[in-house]
């Protein structure tokens, strides 16, 4: 069969025959009784019948050379004709609008001109009740039914080629859906030809009816699909404008930072990175995107990497920085540039001092000007040497912080853009020296206000610092338990922690230290909330993948966290706590078609107090991801064997599922006997209720923090350790090891 050529039903053949038969002189003239014959069809016939026509009319509307009879009873019939039984062509307008064209000028070539004006007005009736038709039906269609057409605004009705209307009453419907459809009308204003504006204004009244916390889960995610595809840049400013409830939105704000963050460090896509950073500068107060841009280069600068993107996100927190009001961010991008510069003058670029001195040209009508290109250049050439072999001597580093002081104490303006720079920007080989300098810059009640305000930060090391620093500032140096004030800020701290000053309690755990507790908890946090947030980018990779990607991170934070309790120990003074995570891949996991979804990992924690009282025991987990086919499913792919396998191996056994954003950024840790129970309440052999596993889970940093490590949970027979040994048969598909050793108080 070729193209156009579709079958009608038997019921309406000889109708179509007649029409295409029709001589041009009888066509006019045989419209009532087409008409009369056509709805008398409509009547009896059946659901494939009438599926079976509109097949059938729209492949003749589509292509092929078409007779003025037919594109006549086509087209003036098209509502009858045409249903949204499947799903909606492309560029249904457009065709429609084109053939209707062909039919006026057949009919002037006829000597028929005084016909044509009545039958545009209804052909145009028809088209526009097929189109809202269409559109109730598959409301988020619209940009590619009306593609190729202009249209206009009138602030209540869409025109289309200036005959077809769309009145948007009827298009957005009941507020649940509203979102959706407000995204299509969004999508056409590069489009518009007239009114543009009124849409605007239309957009931005019926989403501000709609409660802010309903819709902003479902934007969020509309915002940063956006912000993956290399098209979306256009979409921003819109999209924000037309909710503008996002620009204060904190959590958006965050979430853009750490993708920027992750796409400089992991080389990502350019028009990506481009996107992130137009987003970050479109927040509000109170909420930072500027200081969430920088936060990602801060972050994200290493001299051994290339920094050309880097240099597209600077560009653009350029473009947006009031240096005057924020002297602080004008420091800190200029420290950025000389890094920049420096790496360019290694790799030869031509540009290097020509961009140097753009920076520096922005920043030169400050009357400060000069004394940040000074500390920022400093800076660049001290902090590197620090964290080499080269490190200087504490003479030359005691020096060193007495000439910043000469030169920023004086002035509040410098001693506030000082404080957030050092606090921000210092490495951790230079941490010491930077909380000094800080300490020596807070001078009035002013600059103890800005370090308060410093704990709300977008960077952690900002945050922990300011912590430590305060701390310090509360105690002063007379709760010491020595009479000798310490020679550093460092040594403050490790005074305050041997004397007790710094702990809150007994803590919740064998720990006995809730400094410890709330540290492991808050570190293991935010690699959960990273995941979490990062889980729409990566939820169509196994689960395999997604836990390497998981559990890698929680390595490195594992790695973090001995670096932070060094900081508040002596030099020679034992760690109390000693912490270590690794995992190994027993296998490459098993095709779909051979074993159940899901992937089987067992952790094995290893503890051991005071070298007397030690423990090993195993917890087996199945790790299973929330799919997306459309939008997110309602329930968990989950079969009950495998929970019942879990259960007779162990009852230290849980279920990981691997979900985004929902209430809160996290990862669920469902028991598995009470998964086992909902599955059995819901009576389901294969799947689990997303909303039931979500009101019962612990997330995975709390399980970590008080179940796993607070020895809660765990099972230390023989036999299934020794599933967990190098070589066992039928072992995990991953064996993450946890070592705790911790020394008396």
């Amino acid at each position: 069969m070729q193209p156009g050529d579709d079958k009608w039903p038997e019921s309406i053949q000889a109708l179509y025959e007649q029409v295409t038969g029709a001589s041009p002189d009888a066509v006019l003239s045989s419209r009532p009784r087409w008409s009369e014959q056509l709805a008398e069809w409509v009547r009896s016939a059946t659901l494939d019948e009438r599926e079976m026509a509109q097949t059938a009319a729209w492949s003749r509307l589509d292509s092929g050379d078409r007779s003025p009879g037919e594109l006549l009873f086509l087209l003036a019939h098209s509502g009858e004709l045409l249903w949204p039984y499947t799903a909606p062509p492309r560029e249904l307008l457009h065709r429609l609008i084109s053939r209707r064209e062909q039919l006026v000028l057949a009919l002037n070539a006829q000597g028929q001109a005084e016909t044509v004006g009545p039958l545009m007005e209804q052909m145009g009736a028809e088209v526009s009740k097929v189109l809202t038709r269409y559109l109730k039906r598959h409301p988020e269609a619209l940009r590619e039914l009306v593609s190729g057409v202009r249209c206009t605004f009138d602030g209540r009705v869409l025109r289309f080629h200036d005959t077809v209307e769309l009145d948007l009453k009827f298009l957005l419907g009941s507020e649940k859906r509203v979102i959706g459809r407000l995204d299509q009308l969004r999508a056409l204003l590069p489009h518009l030809r007239e009114g543009r504006d009124k849409l605007v204004a239309f957009i931005r009244e019926r989403a501000a009816r709609i409660p802010w916390r309903e819709c902003r889960d479902v934007l969020e995610e509309k915002l940063f699909q956006m912000v993956a595809s290399p098209e979306g840049r256009s979409e921003l400013r819109g999209f924000l404008g037309s909710y503008a409830s996002g620009k204060s939105e904190a959590r958006w704000c965050t979430r853009a930072s750490l993708l920027l963050t992750r796409n400089l460090e992991e080389g990502g896509a350019l028009a990506v990175i481009e996107n992130l950073s137009d987003l970050l500068v479109y927040f509000e107060a109170p909420v930072e995107g500027l200081r969430g841009a920088l936060q990602a280069l801060v972050a994200s600068i290493h001299e051994d990497k290339e920094l050309e993107r880097h240099r597209v996100v600077a560009d653009k927190c350029w473009e947006h920085l009031k240096p005057k009001a924020e002297p602080g961010l004008a420091l800190v991008l200029l420290w950025l540039e000389e890094r920049i510069f420096r790496v360019a003058l290694r790799q030869g670029s031509e540009d290097a001092f020509e961009r140097r001195n753009q920076a520096r040209e922005r920043v030169r009508e400050l009357p400060v000007a000069e004394a940040l290109y000074w500390l920022a250049e400093e800076c660049a050439d001290l902090w590197p040497r620090v964290e080499s072999e080269r490190r200087p001597g504490a003479d030359e580093l005691a020096a060193w912080r007495q000439e910043v002081t000469r030169r920023f104490a004086k002035k509040p303006v410098l001693r506030k853009a000082a404080i957030e720079f050092f606090l921000w920007c210092a490495p951790d080989a230079a941490a010491s020296e930077a909380e000094l300098v800080t300490l020596s810059l807070v001078k009035t009640g002013t600059d103890r206000r800005q370090l308060r305000r410093l704990g709300e930060h977008p960077s952690t090391r900002v945050r922990f610092r300011v912590r430590a620093i305060n701390a310090w500032l509360v105690h002063g140096a007379e709760s010491a338990p020595e009479p000798a004030t310490p020679a550093t800020l460092t040594g403050a701290l490790r005074h305050l922690r041997a004397a007790g000053a710094m702990t809150l309690g007994g803590g919740r755990t064998w720990l006995k230290d809730r400094d410890l507790e709330e540290l492991l908890l808050g570190a293991f946090s935010r690699v959960e909330r990273d995941f979490s947030a990062r889980y729409p980018e990566h939820f169509r990779e196994d689960e395999a993948r997604l836990v390497t990607r998981l559990l890698e991170d929680l390595r490195h934070e594992f790695e973090s966290i001995r670096s932070d309790l060094s900081i508040l120990l002596s030099q020679g003074q034992p760690v109390p706590l000693e912490l270590d995570l690794q995992y190994r891949r027993t296998r490459e996991p098993a095709p779909e078609t051979a074993r159940p979804a899901g992937v089987e990992l067992a952790f094995v924690l290893k503890v051991e107090v005071d070298s007397f009282l030690t423990t090993k025991r195993a917890v087996l987990v199945l790790a299973r991801k929330l799919e997306h086919r459309g939008e997110w499913a309602p329930n968990l792919r989950l079969g009950r064997e495998q929970v019942d396998g879990l259960l007779g191996q162990t009852e230290a056994s849980f279920c990981l599922f691997l979900v985004p954003p929902s209430l809160r950024a996290e990862c669920w840790m469902v028991p598995a006997r009470l998964v086992r129970g909902l599955m059995e309440a819901q009576g389901s052999l294969s799947t689990v209720s997303r909303e039931g596993a979500q009101r019962v889970a612990h997330s995975l940093a709390q399980w970590m923090t008080y179940d796993l490590l607070g020895l809660w949970t765990g099972d230390d027979r023989p036999a299934l350790l020794a599933r967990t040994e190098p070589g066992a048969e039928r072992s995990p598909d991953f064996i993450v090891e946890i070592s705790v050793r911790k020394r008396g108080q």
